[in-house]
């Protein structure tokens, strides 16, 4: 019995040899079976990390983002004119010149992210969705405008030095007064921002309705000597509470949210032309007695 149950497997494994050793790899003999190595394949989650890490690495500082942007809208309008005037190899050359300016900016990354996680979404591939929603959270750490939780102080018209909190819901910032007004009293929403927007379409969008308020915004920054450089800043499209005495008829109304630098941002209430600027109050100083006093 033992001589016809070995006789019947090398049978079978001939017969399986025969049909599928070719298409499998797999060697055909009485006694030895070899089966062809298959390639190693990098694993598709760790290979998106892997490249998602290295472009971090690339990403400008935050305080050099909007001179990156500005040169891209330089770098735009001359590839237009480029290929208005059908000069193609100057059109290629400012192509890649962009290109590179785009990998330095993390905020053209967040769109391209966000579209991914969308269409993730549509085609249920949940997994995808999951990993891009992580990707998005890392991000954020270099983007200036998620950075701004925390105690700031602002100079209200009328009202003097006010205290404020921002903090986020999703991709919304929120300034709540701490230290309130007959107008807006304490815990209640001073302004707030869609922090969603792609840069430049809330740059675009905030410059036509300055235009059409009449209120013009110029950052500048002062040189050793003391001359005046103007220089972009980042902006995006928000909302300025406004209420008559005792917080009557409190409704929000169209503003903008800029910001200046890491410690210094300001917000426009465009209907009246009020513009206030924050400072950051650091954690040392949100402490301090002076600073209870003031919150009190």
């Amino acid at each position: 019995p033992c001589v016809l149950h070995q006789a019947m497997s090398i049978r079978a494994l001939l017969v399986v040899g025969s049909l599928l050793g070719s298409a499998t790899g797999v060697a055909v003999g009485p006694s030895v079976r070899v089966r062809q190595t298959a390639r190693r394949l990098p694993h598709p989650v760790l290979s998106a990390e892997s490249s998602f890490e290295a472009k971090l690495r690339e990403f400008a500082p935050a305080a050099e983002l909007p001179t990156v942007r500005g040169e891209m809208v330089r770098l735009q309008n001359a590839l237009q004119a480029a290929i208005d005037d059908q000069d193609f190899t100057t059109a290629a050359m400012v192509r890649d010149d962009i290109a590179e300016l785009r990998s330095k900016d993390p905020a053209i990354m967040s769109v391209s992210l966000r579209e991914d996680l969308e269409g993730a979404v549509l085609k249920e591939d949940y997994q995808m969705a999951s990993n891009l929603r992580d990707q998005l959270l890392v991000l954020r750490r270099f983007l200036p405008q998620y950075q701004l939780a925390g105690l700031w102080k602002g100079n209200y018209p009328n009202h003097g030095d006010e205290l404020v909190r921002i903090h986020y819901e999703g991709d919304v910032l929120y300034a709540t007064k701490v230290t309130g007004d007959v107008h807006v009293p304490a815990g209640e929403v001073t302004f707030q921002a869609d922090l969603s927007q792609p840069f430049d379409q809330a740059m675009r969008i905030g410059s036509n309705a300055l235009e059409e308020s009449g209120v013009r915004v110029e950052v500048v920054s002062l040189s050793s000597d003391g001359s005046q450089e103007q220089r972009e800043v980042e902006q995006f499209q928000g909302e300025g509470r406004i209420a008559a005495i005792n917080f009557e008829h409190a409704h929000f109304v169209p503003g903008q949210l800029f910001l200046m630098d890491e410690d210094v941002l300001g917000f426009l209430w465009l209907p009246l032309g009020t513009f206030v600027v924050f400072s950051r109050v650091h954690e040392d100083k949100e402490c301090s007695p002076a600073a209870a006093a003031a919150a009190a």
